[in-house]
């Protein structure tokens, strides 16, 4: 899915706005970037989130996997207690509760669906032993802009996951990738990429039954 904004300055005119030390520009579109899409759980690292699944796995067995389930539909939000919460406030309360729950949910999510492992994936390179998806990545303690080229090397927490949006992640119960394209080559990239995904020759129609059956 591309998702162009209407009305957005081109990836260059982006850039040139970055590099002027002037402007305010950078830092709006940093915490832009921070709010629609991370590189890292919300609960902690990934062995607090891996220790975290599998104790609620043992405490509720009978759970059903959230990557079976639809999401729960959030409480309205009360009105009035907009800036703070109020404890004794019933509303206040449930819509706490939910926030709690939607962090939990999406780190299992995570977990369970965009953390990526070379062994069950068949992934590696038989000649060179490197991941054919390019795995494990970068990780950075904070966003940086590179000062010759103005580009944004954003914030990234662990190695083994893509960059996602948790909202995406609690709304669709699936793996998916989220990146801002802010240069023509990886838009020309992007672009192909997604042709070549969506022109693929299709299942067979008892490989489909199979996938629905495990499903």
């Amino acid at each position: 899915l591309l998702v162009w904004i209407k009305n957005a300055p081109s990836p260059q005119e982006i850039c040139d706005r970055i590099m002027d030390q002037n402007s305010d520009f950078q830092k709006a579109m940093v915490e832009y970037l921070e709010s629609v899409h991370q590189g890292e759980f919300a609960g902690g690292d990934i062995d607090n989130i891996s220790k975290q699944c599998e104790k609620a796995k043992a405490d509720q067995p009978a759970c059903i996997c959230p990557t079976e389930t639809l999401p729960n539909i959030p409480p309205y939000k009360c009105q009035d207690h907009c800036d703070s919460p109020n404890t004794d406030c019933a509303k206040c309360k449930e819509y706490t509760a939910w926030l709690k729950h939607y962090a939990t949910e999406v780190d299992e999510l995570l977990y369970k669906s965009n953390r990526h492992r070379c062994k069950q994936r068949g992934c590696k390179d038989p000649r060179t032993g490197t991941c054919k998806a390019r795995f494990s990545r970068d990780v950075h303690a904070e966003t940086k802009v590179d000062p010759e080229t103005g580009a944004l090397i954003l914030k990234k927490g662990e190695a083994w996951l893509n960059t996602f949006t948790p909202a995406v992640t609690y709304m669709m119960c699936c793996n998916h990738n989220t990146t801002s394209l802010l240069s023509g080559t990886a838009i020309k990239s992007v672009i192909a990429y997604v042709a070549d995904y969506i022109t693929k020759t299709p299942l067979e129609t008892h490989v489909m039954f199979q996938a629905m059956q495990r499903v």
